[in-house]
């Protein structure tokens, strides 16, 4: 794996702190790129990425595979945060929110971007896969926890429905699935929208990466390390449960690039999700947003680490 990858992974995360740092971006203008990003860009480099791929029936497996075995891994990380999270002496109120975030993670805005710079177009593929076991898993199981001591008539069972059927129909996911009817039945699109889709998903990564630069630059505060409420479903995100999730899947007789992915997505820090449905159920945000910013700081050290290792695994390297 080129060296120079790492570097342009870093190079995309110092220009949006410096950009949010000095003012270049204000939050209304991170909000906008967010939105171009997630609603256009990705999905235009999704289905872009996906039709130009050699699209066969062991493809589209290794797909269902990701998803499938992610949303397994999933329930595991559920009992392995209840326990995690049940003899520590934190608000009873706030063990939702670390539950949540000890293996929730951003396999979607920071995800996406780390598997196409690193694993190209099948690899970007089969993180959607993931993506879609971390939305499903969020508006059931997620919601489920969040809702622990409030009035469970708050959300109705239909609207809770209706989010979870329009984060499947999300964009970026439809255009996997759109990819793959029109790449499987070799079905090519007009050379005018294949230079659209191309050009604008070109922007994907590094507006993704630049984007999630500017989270850094925020004013959580130093003392946000010394809160253990906080460094410890932080610590447990980014180290163990990738940890975790390599010796459930790499054993499996399964493409090494369905493991690789399903791991690497694990190593990504907290989901923006948390924060978001945290303040949606009257539940911790600020908790929520400070362990967010945490690991994600740590996670560009320990992202580009767990990339190498599981390379060396593969290899033979160690």
């Amino acid at each position: 794996m080129p060296f120079d990858q790492f570097i342009i992974f870093f190079l995309f995360l110092l220009t949006g702190f410096l950009c949010k740092k000095y003012g270049v971006f204000t939050d209304s203008a991170v909000n906008g790129i967010n939105t171009f990003v997630v609603n256009i860009a990705f999905p235009c480099l999704i289905l872009e990425r996906t039709l130009a791929l050699d699209m066969n029936h062991s493809i589209f497996i290794n797909f269902l595979l990701a998803l499938f075995i992610t949303l397994g891994v999933f329930v595991v990380f559920g009992f392995y945060a209840r326990f995690v999270c049940r003899g520590k002496a934190y608000p009873d109120e706030d063990k939702p929110v670390s539950e949540l975030a000890v293996f929730f993670p951003n396999n979607g805005f920071i995800g996406l971007p780390v598997a196409q710079l690193f694993y190209g177009g099948v690899g970007l593929l089969y993180m959607v896969g993931c993506n879609i076991a971390l939305n499903t898993t969020c508006f059931t199981y997620g919601l489920t926890r969040l809702r622990r001591g409030t009035d469970t008539e708050t959300v109705p069972f239909g609207k809770r429905v209706l989010k979870l059927l329009l984060f499947v129909i999300h964009p970026k996911i439809c255009a996997a699935v759109l990819g793959i009817i029109l790449c499987y039945n070799h079905i090519s699109l007009p050379a005018f929208a294949d230079g659209f889709l191309t050009t604008v998903g070109a922007v994907a990564t590094p507006m993704a990466m630049i984007s999630v630069g500017t989270l850094l630059a925020g004013t959580f505060g130093l003392r946000s390390f010394k809160k253990r409420v906080v460094m410890e479903p932080a610590l447990n995100k980014i180290l163990l449960i990738p940890v975790i999730s390599a010796a459930i899947v790499w054993f499996l007789p399964i493409d090494p690039l369905v493991k690789t992915i399903i791991v690497v997505s694990n190593t990504m820090p907290i989901a923006t999700m948390v924060p978001i449905l945290s303040e949606q159920y009257g539940k911790n945000k600020g908790l929520a947003g400070e362990t967010l910013v945490v690991s994600t700081i740590f996670s560009m050290a320990t992202i580009p680490l767990f990339i190498w290792a599981l390379k060396m695994l593969q290899t033979g390297g160690f």
